[in-house]
């Protein structure tokens, strides 16, 4: 037996990655939903308010108690120390935790930070965690168009930085691979299956019948929110009429026609 120690094998972290109105939220109920999995959702180091993950972790999973948040309230954790325990305490009760990455925060960011373009969650996990990652994309237009219908973020998005994001993003997803929200709409069976592979999940079928009431989850929650949040089956939905003047301004942009490119979209 050879005397070099062997590298301790590292503990798996799953983590889906996706841009604000990309369907993300759909995606998310569909694995959440799953008998083995526990998810908290739009999780990134740089802002633990808006979205509220303890909250997430105490009430809707009981992965934290209310002495944890006792002891926090004095000196908070890190993204780390805290996806940690989550980790720990999901074991136990036999799950396995999956976070979703509020990936706005990286290519996007306004209102609340400026974006570095980069994986901030991936960054906090990555010297402890081997990082099993799926990516979901949307196209370009339709994520724009449906983010200004998001008051909180539209009266701070600037267009041109908006496809300066989108192409980070896409070089991203391009490198690592990626399945598109389209597709899933259209067979979200098969793009399930093939992301429980890449996170090293058990693909669990019976979501089929319980995404629908799944409410542990932030985003589009209420009926309403969006064009599709009413409907009890998986559709593909028509396209939005797109402006003009507004699809001319997107196909004068070298990086969003770039985005495209990369991700298989027509431009």
């Amino acid at each position: 037996m050879s005397e070099k120690k062997r590298e301790k094998r590292k503990p798996v972290m799953r983590i889906v990655r996706n841009m604000a109105r990309s369907g993300g939220t759909l995606v998310g109920k569909c694995l959440g939903s799953m008998d083995s999995v526990v998810l908290l959702s739009e999780i990134h180091p740089a802002e633990l308010r808006v979205t509220n993950p303890m909250m997430q972790a105490q009430q809707w999973f009981g992965l934290i108690d209310k002495k944890d948040i006792a002891r926090w309230k004095t000196r908070p954790p890190s993204v780390l120390q805290f996806v940690g325990l989550c980790d720990t305490r999901a074991r136990a009760q036999g799950k396995t935790l999956v976070l979703r990455d509020w990936s706005h925060l990286d290519y996007i960011g306004v209102p609340y930070v400026k974006p570095m373009h980069g994986f901030g969650l991936g960054e906090a996990l990555g010297a402890v965690y081997d990082l099993r990652v799926s990516v979901t994309t949307r196209h370009p237009v339709d994520q724009y168009v449906s983010l200004l219908g998001l008051p909180v973020v539209a009266r701070s998005l600037d267009f041109d930085a908006y496809c300066t994001g989108c192409l980070r993003f896409a070089l991203y997803a391009s490198e690592h691979g990626f399945h598109r929200y389209e597709d899933f709409t259209r067979d979200p069976d098969a793009v399930l299956r093939a992301m429980c592979e890449e996170l090293d999940l058990e693909f669990d079928p019976g979501y089929a019948q319980r995404w629908f009431e799944y409410t542990t989850i932030t985003g589009d929650t209420q009926p309403g929110l969006g064009r599709g949040s009413t409907k009890r089956e998986i559709v593909e939905m028509p396209r939005r009429a797109i402006d003009a003047g507004l699809l001319e301004r997107f196909r004068a942009n070298e990086e969003y026609r770039s985005a495209c490119e990369l991700l298989g979209y027509e431009a």
